[in-house]
């Protein structure tokens, strides 16, 4: 450990309860040590994803060009070469390599993670789910991957990570069917495929006109049916983490999931504002799950 550690992990944290709060909630389950890497690691992700989404958001060109400058830096505090990050990212950077090192997570599915960020400041749809699939690898299934390697025991973590990506897919697939119109209309993206929107008859312009017609429903819910495989898929490889971890996983499983069934009590409409649970909503189900009634 590093003498700048404990400070660079108390940003860490703050970044993971401001932004991550569902996630947040399950981890408080979880060992303090486990707690702390994940908090680190979530906030590796959460830095880039805002210098995209929020802080530069109209400005493409400075959001590439800040990406790629943290993918250097990165590399360069990955290798042990000098650097020249400073503030909140030093904080994240260095508090990440050590993470990294402890945990022995792999390079590449940074790489991967920060590669599908970039491609965000030029890609705006995806043609087919399987497409859609290769950039939730870089966006969402490597943050399950790098779980596995913080949280399961050395001879479960092969067997773990399949059940991993499928998790991070279906996280990332809730958020998507979320956040479809603040995309397409603050972002100019469409994360639902194009194929299967053409299927139901819907177009980008359906989107920013917020049209809850049946196409939309019909799309909505086989875009949903994929999503609750996923989960469903997830849940099978709990049994390959011990049992503190497998039960804070859970608890996120059931809180993210629930944006769905709000998404289908809300009959499908997206558009008249962004579906969260409420604290006492979170407070119910975490109770839930951890008396196994679901």
């Amino acid at each position: 450990m590093y003498p700048e550690y404990q400070k660079d992990l108390e940003f860490c944290k703050l970044v993971h309860k401001k932004y991550g709060k569902s996630f947040y909630f399950g981890t408080k389950l979880m060992e303090k040590e486990n707690r702390d890497a994940i908090c680190v690691l979530y906030a590796f992700f959460r830095l880039p994803d805002e210098y995209i989404d929020t802080i530069y958001k109209d400005k493409k060109d400075l959001a590439l060009e800040k990406l790629n400058n943290w993918r250097e830096e990165w590399g360069k505090c990955y290798r042990g070469d000098s650097y020249f990050a400073e503030g909140d990212e030093l904080k994240v950077l260095r508090a990440s390599k050590y993470i990294f090192d402890k945990y022995k997570i792999p390079f590449e599915y940074s790489e991967a993670f920060i590669s599908a960020m970039i491609q965000d400041t030029s890609k705006t749809e995806y043609q087919t789910y399987n497409e859609l699939e290769k950039y939730m690898y870089g966006s969402a299934s490597v943050v399950g991957l790098m779980m596995v390697y913080v949280v399961a025991d050395e001879d479960k973590k092969q067997p773990a990570l399949e059940y991993a990506q499928a998790l991070g897919e279906a996280f990332q697939m809730t958020n998507f069917l979320r956040d479809i119109y603040e995309d397409v209309k603050e972002r100019d993206r469409v994360y639902l495929p194009i194929d299967d929107m053409e299927n139901f008859g819907v177009t980008k312009q359906d989107l920013l006109n917020k049209n809850l017609n049946q196409n939309f429903i019909d799309l909505m819910k086989f875009e949903i049916e994929r999503t609750q495989d996923l989960y469903k898929k997830a849940d099978l490889g709990l049994k390959f983490l011990p049992k503190r971890e497998a039960k804070a996983i859970k608890v996120a499983r059931v809180l993210y999931s629930r944006i769905i069934d709000k998404i289908e009590g809300a009959n499908y409409d997206i558009f008249s504002s962004r579906l969260h649970l409420s604290f006492f909503e979170k407070i119910f189900w975490v109770f839930l799950t951890l008396i196994k009634r679901i």
